[in-house]
């Protein structure tokens, strides 16, 4: 059993992103290591059949002399199994840029194990699979920065579809991506709408700190109880969000729990987070996918659009095609 599937390093957990709640992915070669399988389940085994769920660790081994592109999956410590050899070659790059950043790439795994009688008189024999919560690779990662300011990410929930999406399609821009979707970091913040008669109180939606858009009045009702918690705690409120469309038509959506249904160990105050100061010491750069394309035949980015700082032109680690024009989020 190997105890450290990072060696030396000391990596920091990283919950990969669009797990929607069931484990449906397969694992490959559960078969030769079904030891370490059965031991997941210790004392509470039941051979008709037992299933857990556990946290499972993927990493990348580039020094594979059987596949150089092999994600291995860890569970507890212990190597049981990997990611099929065609998923691999899909996931290795990615999940290889957040080992190299120092973070430990994870997924929620369904472990299920049953003993099997193949021969009358013979011993049982023991056999297991896992399948992992993971999303396509380019939605394990959130195309953009965490806020820098002190916030707390509310848990995921429910999609919640936000309104006036159409007269930001400029500041949407930076986040379209090829595969026509990317979760990104959303911020919220409470706005007055003031009309003839009366004022609202709604919750606007900002990315990387520009407005996007905002909540309906109802949808508002069920989020503000948390923004203001969070605001006298000092924090912003982040989302998880979710960016889809083209050039001419791109919606954002929310993923979030609704105020009333936020547990109360999760009200308890906290510490807010700020990006690059925790008590375990230095935080390697938040983990980001961003990289803008431009198909052929696009128009060039709005008036006055630049790349946000800290991007470059750059093909990026693939082959950018002809006309396409790429920049990366890079690190000092």
């Amino acid at each position: 059993m190997h105890l450290n599937p990072y060696g030396s390093l000391m990596a920091i957990a990283f919950e990969l992103w669009g797990q929607r709640g069931y484990p449906h992915a397969d694992v490959a070669g559960e078969s030769h290591r079904a030891t370490a399988i059965r031991a997941l389940f210790g004392k509470d085994f039941k051979p008709h059949g037992s299933e857990i769920f556990e946290p499972a660790l993927l990493v990348p081994e580039p020094g594979n002399r059987h596949d150089s592109n092999a994600v291995g999956v860890w569970i507890r410590g212990g190597l049981v199994g990997y990611l099929p050899r065609e998923e691999a070659a899909r996931y290795a790059p990615v999940l290889t840029q957040l080992v190299d950043s120092g973070w430990a790439p994870q997924v929620t795994a369904r472990v299920w194990g049953a003993e099997w009688d193949d021969f009358e008189g013979r011993r049982p024999t023991f056999r297991g699979s896992i399948q992992l919560d993971l999303a396509e690779p380019h939605l394990i990662v959130p195309a953009n920065l965490p806020p820098s300011e002190a916030h707390r990410l509310l848990p995921a929930g429910n999609a919640i579809q936000v309104a006036g999406e159409e007269k930001h399609l400029a500041e949407l821009t930076p986040y379209l991506r090829p595969e026509g979707e990317c979760w990104v970091h959303a911020t919220l913040h409470e706005i007055t709408e003031q009309t003839a008669r009366t004022s609202k109180a709604l919750v606007e939606v900002r990315l990387d700190g520009v407005r996007v858009g905002q909540l309906s009045p109802k949808m508002s009702s069920e989020l503000l109880p948390a923004v203001h918690h969070l605001a006298e705690l000092g924090s912003t409120t982040a989302v998880r969000a979710r960016v889809k469309g083209n050039r001419i038509k791109t919606e954002v959506v929310l993923y979030v729990v609704r105020a009333h249904e936020l547990p109360e160990s999760w009200l308890g105050e906290r510490v807010p987070v700020v990006l690059g100061k925790r008590e375990h010491g230095p935080v390697p750069p938040a983990p980001t996918g961003v990289r803008f394309a431009v198909p052929p035949g696009w128009p060039a980015p709005p008036a006055g659009w630049t790349p946000p700082a800290g991007w470059l032109p750059d093909p990026s680690w693939e082959p950018a095609p002809d006309g396409w024009q790429w920049w990366e989020l890079v690190y000092d």
